[in-house]
């Protein structure tokens, strides 16, 4: 591999594009949210919408990986799902490039912002900026001081759907929040997880993250009651007819992936002591989190589908919504796909059950 090809292969690797599709699939979700509630579907304010999610998405990794660096070094198990992406710790870029990189975006994406049509559109806009930003950002680090699960499960399962349907239809419907809640709680117990695997690393450089405040005996517990609480607001939700039975029905699947998870988490928490074991579980509570967007977008569709042509709504915006869940789909296939050619390959950081000691 010549010099030059091996500084974008680190790039590539460094901007972790497989975990931009855990942003993808809310916006989607917020437009099937929209057009179920009659609101017609607009290319304009989708790719608006898109283009910031993704963008700010892209951006906190790059932050994350120069911001948290030190606690990346003292990593001693890191893996597919932990840890960052090692480029920078492997040193084969400079810690500069990636903060170079989050500027360059963050300025792209304040010119985005102020291109949006509405007020409230661009201040929702610049508080999702600024929590992305000020993730590991100093002087604020949220993730340094407790608040890092709930700022990721909110940004990701609440204020990026909310984005889309702002800008579909200016309004944020109750049945978004119906919605997007129980999923908040799925996706702030997988952050757990996540921190549970970083533990060690992450005390020792003084990053204060849920599993380090509570312990390990009673974030498991709290990781539990989020998955009951999650599970019963959906069967609340559904029965109420507040959600479209196809979505709290779809929803209400996923509950066989939280099961082993959960007793996984309570009766052995990830820790360094057993990095293998650690890996797996976040593996279980990330393929958890995921499908339960997918079935909730995918409860939507099907809502939509069967519901909102006899509103009225035009045909198109039935199509738009299934072709970007379609879209979805494939990336996703892909992204499985490469994800399994790279552990053919032996690539690094491409085995989600093995583990790469800090450099």
């Amino acid at each position: 591999m010549t010099a030059r090809r091996a500084v974008l292969a680190a790039f590539v690797r460094l901007s972790r594009p497989k975990f931009l599709l855990e942003s993808l699939i809310t916006v989607i979700m917020g437009c099937t949210v929209s057009v179920y509630s009659g609101h017609p579907w607009r290319f304009g304010p989708w790719l608006t919408v898109q283009l910031f999610v993704t963008a700010t998405h892209l951006m906190t990794h790059y932050c994350n990986e120069y911001f948290d660096l030190e606690a990346d070094r003292a990593h001693t198990g890191a893996n597919t799902w932990t840890g960052g992406s090692r480029v920078l710790v492997e040193g084969r870029l400079r810690p500069r490039v990636s903060l170079s990189a989050a500027f360059v975006l963050l300025f792209g994406i304040l010119a985005l912002v102020m291109a949006m049509p509405s007020a409230i559109e661009r201040y929702a806009a610049l508080v999702v900026l600024a929590l992305a930003w000020f993730y590991t950002a100093p002087p604020v680090r949220l993730n340094y001081h407790a608040f890092g699960e709930v700022t990721t499960s909110g940004v990701l399962t609440l204020c990026c759907p909310a984005l889309a349907v702002l800008g579909q239809a200016g309004t944020v419907p109750a049945l978004l929040f119906a919605l997007g809640v129980p999923l908040f709680l799925v996706m702030g117990a997988r952050m757990i997880v996540m921190n549970f695997c970083d533990r060690d690393s992450d005390l020792a450089v003084g990053k204060r993250t849920l599993p380090n405040l509570l312990g390990p005996r009673r974030a498991a517990l709290l990781f539990t009651a989020a998955q009951i609480i999650a599970y019963t607001g959906v069967l609340a939700m559904t029965v109420l007819g507040v959600l479209p039975a196809p979505a709290g029905i779809a929803v209400l699947l996923t509950a066989f992936l939280a099961y082993p998870v959960s007793r996984k988490v309570l009766r052995t928490p990830p820790s360094a002591a057993d990095l293998l074991g650690a890996a797996r579980i976040a593996l279980l509570a990330t393929v958890h989190a995921a499908s339960t967007c997918f079935a909730a977008t995918l409860g939507m569709l099907v809502a939509v589908v069967w519901w909102a042509p006899a509103d009225g709504l035009p045909p198109s915006s039935v199509l738009a919504c299934a072709a970007l869940f379609l879209g979805y789909t494939v990336l996703f296939a892909l992204a499985q796909w490469q994800d399994a050619r790279d552990r053919a390959l032996g690539l690094p950081g491409s085995n989600p059950a093995d583990f790469n000691p800090a450099v």
